[in-house]
């Protein structure tokens, strides 16, 4: 069994951002690649966005090495029902939970001990949004399995993603032909018009290109529903913040498609390690008949393909999405995870996560008839 993380802290957000250069080194050693869980990411959405509770950060330090940091949880500071949970922001495509890829066990096994002993009332810890496949649910199945118990599973989804290349082989290959000649027709229709592609990275790509991505996203759908991050001065501080941070890391891009002096589609993806997350995208919808926003995610992803240090990229959309289900082909296995702090608890925690599910269902229920109302999108 590995041994217990010799210290366990507990902090605000004051504290974890006084922490962020040894959280970040951690991201570059993470057992997964998480943008979700970086400090870019977590620190600006605990800032600024509206659904951000009350956070607690606990990060665990290798026994042995007090400066080495080998995990950190973003946590709702108000337990529901004696359940902790990894909080995840509506921006985030993943929970904020990042560990060490060595040491990985160790910190999750610390996180939990923390809480048992610091948090008598607390019982469970949820961790919303898991890769079924992934290394972070394998290591939650040890630790639960330990201590005779199971991890409790919930709303089991799939999202597209695409893969690498393998053989020279891309994922236009599992495309109809029928489709790949109606988009090739579309493109050259656009390029006869002056329609070019862009992309833009480095630390420049968080102004102009990024702004770009901003204003057309405030023109669609979005902004007629008021839901565009420019729209509202926290979500424009938080996705400008980010973008900024992002750049300056080298591990931000945003792709356009251009007609003429206006963009005409924009795509922002974020990376972290050897993943690619597809952020956003937006396009002129006065120009639907064309599919920029498609055309513009062929292009994306034939480059996302070609690059050898991306091995996944993952879309961020919902299941069933409209435009990127028919171009990804593969896709990643989510699911909802709550485990046991300690042991004798699962027949209370089994009610807890019912009871979750039905409150679930009941708001995607009232979505799915009240956004087309109002004029939004399930997107």
């Amino acid at each position: 069994m590995a041994e217990a993380a010799s210290f366990v802290e507990c902090v605000d957000l004051s504290g974890a951002m006084g922490r962020i250069e040894p959280w970040r080194e951690l991201c570059s050693r993470a057992l997964a690649g998480n943008v979700f869980a970086e400090p870019a990411f977590v620190i600006n959405a605990a800032r600024y966005l509206s659904d951000a509770p009350k956070l607690e950060f606990l990060f665990a330090w290798e026994s042995g090495h007090p400066d080495r940091l080998i995990g950190v949880s973003a946590i709702a500071a108000r337990p529901v029902q004696g359940v902790a949970q990894v909080w995840q922001s509506e921006q985030a495509g993943l929970a904020a939970l990042v560990v060490d890829s060595q040491s990985g066990e160790t910190a999750l096994s610390a996180a939990l001990a923390w809480l048992g002993e610091q948090r008598p009332s607390v019982i469970g810890l949820f961790t919303p949004t898991l890769d079924a496949k992934g290394p972070m649910f394998r290591l939650l199945e040890v630790l639960t399995q330990r201590q005779g118990g199971a991890v409790l599973q919930a709303h089991a989804r799939d999202r597209a993603m695409l893969g690498a290349a393998r053989d020279g082989v891309g994922f236009t290959s599992a495309l109809s032909s029928r489709r790949l000649k109606e988009w090739r027709r579309l493109r050259r229709r656009l390029e006869e018009r002056g329609a070019r592609f862009a992309s833009s990275e480095g630390a420049a790509v968080a102004g102009e290109p990024f702004e770009r991505f901003l204003a057309l996203e405030s023109k669609g759908w979005k902004g007629r529903s008021g839901a565009p991050l420019a729209a509202d001065p926290r979500r424009a501080a938080f996705a400008r913040s980010l973008a900024s941070d992002m750049a300056s890391q080298g591990r931000l891009r945003v792709d356009r498609l251009d007609l003429g002096e206006a963009t005409i589609a924009a795509a922002v993806v974020l990376v972290a390690g050897d993943r690619a997350f597809y952020w956003k995208t937006a396009f002129d919808e006065s120009l639907a008949e064309y599919s920029p926003g498609a055309l513009l995610t062929i292009e994306l992803s034939e480059r996302l393909q070609r690059d050898p240090a991306i091995a996944i990229t993952d879309s961020c959309a919902i299941e069933g999405h409209p435009m990127i289900d028919r171009l990804w082909a593969a896709r990643l296995s989510l699911v909802d995870c709550l485990v046991a702090v300690r042991p004798g608890q699962e027949a209370r925690l089994r009610r807890w996560l019912a009871q979750r599910e039905l409150l679930r269902r009941a708001k995607e229920t009232a979505k799915t008839f009240l956004l087309p109302l109002i004029g939004r999108k399930l997107s």
